[in-house]
């Protein structure tokens, strides 16, 4: 805000504009612009809020993308700033902007609720059962459990899947959040007690499992001797097999997963032996599962805040995605602001490439949103929850706007940008 401002000032100054209301738009692109392009883990914008208060404004994410709307509030705040600033000088007119500007929102809202209705005519449904083990910073459970605290978290998760499939049989898809598994899960791994157990609890409840985990390369070691590990997410299917090819997370947190600069300069790591290695993954990748009632569904992964990235999930819809899934770890941010925001930046997602998305949480929030915005249940925080979500989609589904071509909509916003720049000056008060 403070460089956005900055920016705008030094363009009035520089460019002698005295017009009000140049200024006004002047100032509000530049922090839409600013606010895009300044580096941030969470990428937080105005138009997030229109989703988690339901205002149907948000339905127009399919068009431009929520960086989109959230230019779209910036120049209405712009608006209402300049009739109030000239309020005295010209009531009336004032009134007048007032109220076709509000008549102006009050249509793009009535077309937001016609997006929803469009939205809903699915063809297909798919049952995703999401378990919610409660399981934290694995560190704190090691501490407690000492050697047993990985059959503590299998145990743990085993056993609220086989109480919530007892109650819910209809499932056709298991979720388990990011690094549920406190241990590698690749092929060559299948065959230690803790994976056979899971394998073997797989094959009976006959259903897809989607789990977070690890995956390590047994040949190939990082600084400090120990296996190239990545943060996965495994699909394991009821024959004793993978349903599909593991997905290693690619954009990984930094200081957590990855060190700047350490795969160029060695050497850092040397110097930061506290910070991980992480293998990066090849970006979006979607997958094709078999269901055990023979049909298939193309899944689309992402880990951790993949999901804030938009060109990601465009990314997983380009490429064939019917249905979004999230598993994430927000344990170790508490419970106040930061998983509210990442969850409601996840399900934004689905809205802006039309897709439903599922969530799993290690503490919450896990929640699920279909392709028309509506939310499903969400659970509470630090808490055990199961829950199966009926995701209802579509098969093969078209690209939204936003997918092809609405996330360009920042060269109209820099093209008017530059008209001002050049030719604020000479439009009057």
């Amino acid at each position: 805000i403070p460089v956005a401002v900055f920016f705008a000032v030094w363009i009035f100054r520089r460019q002698r504009i005295r017009s009000t209301w140049v200024q006004l738009l002047i100032l509000a692109l530049s922090l839409s612009i600013f606010e895009r392009v300044w580096p941030s883990i969470f990428e937080w914008n105005l138009a997030y809020t229109l989703l988690n208060m339901n205002i149907p404004l948000f339905q127009w994410a399919d068009t431009v993308g929520f960086w989109g709307l959230s230019t779209w509030i910036l120049l209405v705040q712009a608006v209402v700033a300049y009739c109030w600033l000239k309020r005295h000088e010209n009531r009336k007119q004032a009134a007048i902007v007032l109220a076709l500007l509000f008549s102006f929102l009050f249509l793009l809202n009535q077309i937001g609720i016609s997006k929803e209705k469009k939205w809903s005519n699915t063809d297909s449904s798919v049952q995703f059962a999401v378990v919610q083990g409660n399981i934290g910073n694995a560190e704190k459970i090691q501490s407690e459990k000492k050697d047993k605290f990985q059959s503590f978290i299998l145990e743990n998760y085993a056993n609220l899947t086989d109480q919530h499939l007892n109650q819910n049989p209809g499932a056709d898809i298991l979720l388990w959040p990011e690094t549920a598994m406190p241990f590698a899960l690749d092929p060559y791994f299948h065959g230690r007690y803790l994976q056979q157990i899971l394998l073997q609890k797989v094959s009976q409840w006959n259903l897809v499992l989607l789990t977070g985990a690890y995956s390590q390369s047994l040949d190939r070691k990082d600084h400090l001797g120990y296996p190239i590990t990545r943060n996965s997410v495994f699909f394991l299917g009821p024959q004793l097999a993978q349903a599909a090819e593991t997905y290693n997370k690619t954009a990984l947190l930094v200081f957590g997963e990855y060190l700047p600069l350490g795969q160029q300069f060695p050497f850092l790591y040397k110097l930061f032996p506290f910070v991980g290695v992480y293998e990066r993954g090849p970006g979006p990748s979607p997958q094709t599962v078999k269901l055990r009632n023979q049909s298939k569904i193309t899944l689309g992964p992402q880990i951790c805040y993949e999901s804030l990235d938009p060109g990601f999930s465009r990314g997983l819809s380009k490429k064939g995605a019917e249905v979004l899934f999230n598993v994430t770890n927000d344990s170790w941010f508490g419970s106040w602001a930061e998983p509210f925001q990442h969850n409601i930046m996840t399900l934004a997602r689905a809205v802006e490439t039309r897709r439903p998305l599922v969530r799993s949480t290690n503490t919450g929030i896990s929640a699920a949103i279909l392709a028309n915005g509506k939310i499903l249940s969400t659970s509470q925080m630090n808490v055990a929850w199961t829950h199966t979500f009926d995701i209802t989609y579509k098969k093969n589904p078209v690209q939204s706007f936003y997918t092809v071509y609405g996330y360009l909509d920042w060269i109209l916003w820099v093209a008017l940008l530059l008209i001002l720049f050049f030719k604020g000056k000479y439009v009057r008060n």
